[in-house]
């Protein structure tokens, strides 16, 4: 029988894929970013932000970030995976695209894009998906065989799960995924079985569904009469591309202590304050799943880099 031997969340993004000398030009690219309005931000922000994006602020908190991740590669190495079931959201979406609420990707092997060796455009994220360069990818392997029984069972538990089995032509996992190969693998072509959790609206679930969904993940995977080493992630979040870091700390709090209710009831509209911060959702799924285990936390960053308040609440933590 297939058996989770870890959990962990983690961040992803350009706040820790990038040195601290980059987070200006991150926070420049706010400016312009058409998802909120900066000047309205810049108008509410709260005081004693400029002592937060100094340069000297910004290189600690990103070695406390590498730090981090690497607790989080120790752990995975150590369990010894067969398969790594992340749960995150596809960022580039292609307009002709379905986008389901949940879904699983079923194959095999599937292109998954390659760290970028070129400092991160932070005007890249507004050129829309069918106008981008094509990306340099690797074929990653998957498991399908476990896909098919998690889409199989979760359906019978009333989750309908999108079954993708293969990516459009050109198309790779973004670093949603694919970021665990450059910084939470240590190196290893460890399988990966994305489920996919949309961030957007108007289809995205809410925190009780994702909780719901992820309780229901722990039972069929354990059902899964595979004999796998099964590892959990959450990747993403927490509140970005506006830091909102009184909901990042009632987030950590409910996972450390278990609180099941504030998790299941975190409100629509504060998880829609800025784009990213949805993300919480996958945190929530990975959460449900190791219960009654409590999240440990690793570490928690407010990676701010303008005056506005923008940037990235970048979080790491486990369950045992």
């Amino acid at each position: 029988m297939a058996k989770i031997v870890f959990a962990v969340g983690s961040s992803h993004g350009p706040t820790i894929q990038s040195p601290a000398e980059g987070w200006a030009r991150l926070g420049d690219g706010d400016t312009r970013d058409p998802r909120f309005n900066y000047r309205e931000l810049l108008a509410v922000a709260k005081p004693g932000l400029a002592a937060e994006i100094t340069i000297d602020v910004q290189r600690q908190r990103h070695a406390a970030a590498q730090t981090a991740m690497n607790t989080l590669t120790q752990r995975i190495t150590e369990a010894r995976p067969d398969v790594v079931v992340m749960i995150s959201n596809v960022h580039r979406v292609r307009s002709a695209e379905p986008h389901p609420v949940f879904g699983i990707l079923r194959s095999e092997t599937f292109p998954v894009m390659e760290r970028a060796h070129e400092s991160y455009n932070p005007d890249a994220r507004f050129i829309a998906e069918e106008k981008r360069p094509p990306a340099v990818t690797t074929d990653r392997p998957g498991c399908a065989d476990l896909a098919n029984h998690l889409i199989e069972t979760l359906i019978d538990d009333g989750f309908d799960m999108a079954c993708i089995d293969r990516l459009p032509d050109g198309a790779a996992l973004d670093d949603a995924f694919s970021f665990a190969y450059n910084w939470l693998f240590g190196g290893k072509s460890i399988p990966l079985l994305p489920v996919l959790l949309s961030r957007d609206l108007p289809n995205q679930a809410t925190s009780r569904r994702c909780y719901d969904l992820g309780v229901a993940l722990r039972r069929r995977i354990e059902s899964c009469p595979l004999d796998l080493r099964v590892g959990l992630v959450a990747s993403g979040g927490l509140s970005h591309q506006i830091v909102d870091e009184e909901l990042d700390r009632t987030v950590i709090d409910a996972l450390i202590a278990g609180d099941t209710e504030t998790l299941r009831g975190l409100p629509r509209a504060r998880l829609n304050r800025a784009p990213g911060t949805p993300e919480i959702l996958n945190w929530v799924a990975v959460a449900a799943a190791m219960a009654p285990s409590k999240m440990t936390l690793v570490d928690y960053l407010p990676c701010y880099r303008s005056l506005a308040g923008t940037g990235h609440g970048v979080t790491f933590g486990y369950w045992a």
